[in-house]
């Protein structure tokens, strides 16, 4: 999706997880990248940011499309930080 708007990023999370810059979780706008641990140490998941503690992802390879709280019980603990791209 970013590379629709000529915002460059890496295919790989890990990889994704170095660029942009840091955001605080109690400041994060639309369009901020969310990173999670799930499946092992370190970024495993991204999400986009939609404002509030609101975020979308694809959950699976299905191309279902979710939106869930970043306070949720589930996510919130498998949180590792955000970042910001562009300016």
């Amino acid at each position: 999706m970013f590379g629709q708007y000529g915002v460059g990023l890496p295919r790989e999370v890990r990889d994704q997880y170095r660029v942009g810059k840091p955001v605080n979780p109690e400041e994060l706008s639309a369009g901020d990248i969310i990173f999670f641990s799930t499946t092992a140490p370190g970024p495993t998941h991204v999400a986009i940011a939609i404002g509030g503690d609101e975020f979308v992802h694809a959950p699976s390879s299905t191309g279902v499309v979710r939106v869930e709280h970043l306070s949720s019980s589930y996510w919130s603990p498998r949180f590792l930080g955000a970042r910001r791209l562009g300016n």
